[in-house]
């Protein structure tokens, strides 16, 4: 008897499941289509509809921003991708995190494409302290939303408190101390950089990822490079070089370092270093 009531309460249960999916598509239907409508089904819709297989339902709504993303690569150029599209796929994996918070996929997933790619980088850090607070013994989470606003917000302090928060997890580095000690400075932004890069590297498993940090992590010590070498000009000289052909007249350099992104590093207006491919290394 035991065994039958979940069966029969499923059977009752059915038809509300059914006439809500109902509900949503027509809903869905309703909606204008074009690029200003990314439209997913609220989490609440998600909640009842799903019944007990929420994290199955979890698992679907990742898949399908995987293969969402997948589309927008085959395209060639990931570049022209439209805000509707980064936002349906943001609010995809709010939504798949809503059903299951301990799911550790979309997380890191929106830290690689929802900063690097789409620029929403309060959104990636907003879904990331969500996963923070369930996953209470994860230090990656914590990590990753410490250098976005170090790196991206350019908001020390906040990064440097959860650095803190880092270094005090299972498994979090004491240097994750100390590079919160160091972020009370505003120089040494580049060289910071690197070690956040760094750590990230040590832990990445999968090697297009691995691949893709790499080639981050030679664009910024090339950045690192010219900023030095552009010190040392202003120390023979007296004044900044006007552009980084000057470097090389000045027999510093006998060849400026390569951006392994395809762009070309120059001076800004401000005095730093940058490149054409900023869009990429967000420097």
């Amino acid at each position: 008897m035991r065994r039958a009531l979940p069966v029969v309460l499923l059977m009752l249960l059915l038809p509300f499941h059914i006439l809500g999916l109902q509900a949503v598509t027509r809903e869905w239907k309703s909606l204008p289509k074009g690029d200003d409508i990314a439209y997913v089904i609220p989490s609440p819709i998600l909640k009842v509809t799903s019944l007990e297989f929420k994290g199955l339902t979890s698992d679907v709504m990742f898949l399908r921003a995987l293969v969402f993303f997948g589309g927008l690569l085959e395209r060639g150029n990931i570049q022209e991708t439209k805000k509707w599209e980064w936002r349906w796929i943001h609010d995809t994996l709010n939504a798949s995190t809503d059903l299951d918070p301990y799911f550790y996929d979309p997380y890191y997933f929106g830290e690689a494409q929802l900063t690097w790619g789409a620029n929403m980088i309060k959104e990636a850090n907003t879904l990331l302290d969500k996963g923070s607070k369930y996953r209470d013994w994860d230090w990656m989470l914590p990590f990753f939303i410490g250098f976005n606003h170090f790196y991206f917000l350019q908001e020390n302090d906040k990064a440097s408190e959860y650095l803190m928060t880092a270094s005090k997890r299972p498994g979090g580095s004491s240097m994750f101390a100390s590079l919160a000690t160091r972020l009370a400075y505003k120089g040494q932004r580049t060289e910071n950089a690197i070690v956040f890069v760094e750590e990230m590297l040590k832990e990445e498993k999968n090697e297009s990822v691995r691949e893709e940090f790499e080639t981050r992590l030679e664009a910024l010590k090339g950045i690192l490079l010219l900023e030095r070498a552009v010190i040392v000009y202003k120390d023979r000289f007296g004044i900044a070089p006007f552009s980084l052909k000057d470097l090389i007249t000045a027999g510093i350099f006998a060849k400026l370092p390569e951006d392994p992104y395809g762009g070309e590093f120059y001076i800004a207006l401000d005095g730093s270093i940058k490149t054409t491919s900023d869009l990429r290394l967000m420097k």
